[in-house]
């Protein structure tokens, strides 16, 4: 990816993490990238080419800063660590950025939506070996409190997100 590309893509997940992406014009972001906004279409196609761009480095970044919480042994570890994910404990603001955008898009357009299967199955068997039925479902279900955590944080509701993720670990591990 070309500089000028790199700058469009972090611009637009600035954005789009602060704003959601139907109220970001690609005027807004090549402004905030300090190019001109033919660039977006020279480079991207179009809004929605750096739309795609944007949800493919938000998994990126998802995975870098959630995998290695979910490599344990032991199925409660692996919900303890799932529950514990705060957006302040990285030190990335870049994936930070990357991953909260991806998150409000797919809040605006749900069929953009997907569950990363590492993240699903390794959720799917924490909560079955637990003894917690419809692992399926509770997975999906951990998975979306867990975002809707990640943005009320952004937002600057700490004390929220937190009360999310507690009640989340009360619901799967009894603590």
């Amino acid at each position: 990816m070309t500089e000028k590309q790199q700058a469009l893509l972090q611009s637009a997940q600035t954005l789009i993490a602060a704003h959601g992406f139907s109220s970001v014009s690609t005027a807004k972001i090549a402004a905030h990238a300090g190019v001109s906004e033919a660039l977006i279409f020279r480079h991207f196609k179009s809004k929605k080419g750096l739309a795609s761009a944007v949800l493919s480095a938000g998994e990126r970044a998802r995975a870098s800063l959630i995998y290695g919480r979910l490599n344990h042994a032991d199925p409660t570890e692996v919900l303890r660590s799932f529950t514990a994910i705060q957006l302040n404990v990285f030190n990335e603001l870049e994936e930070v950025q990357a991953w909260v955008a991806m998150i409000r898009m797919t809040q605006e357009n749900p069929e953009s939506h997907s569950i990363d299967p590492f993240v699903l199955e390794r959720l799917r068997w924490a909560i079955s070996s637990v003894g917690h039925g419809a692992e399926e479902a509770v997975a999906r279900t951990a998975i979306e409190i867990l975002e809707r955590s990640l943005l009320l944080e952004f937002r600057g509701d700490e004390v929220s997100a937190a009360a999310l993720l507690r009640g989340l670990r009360e619901m799967l591990i009894n603590e």
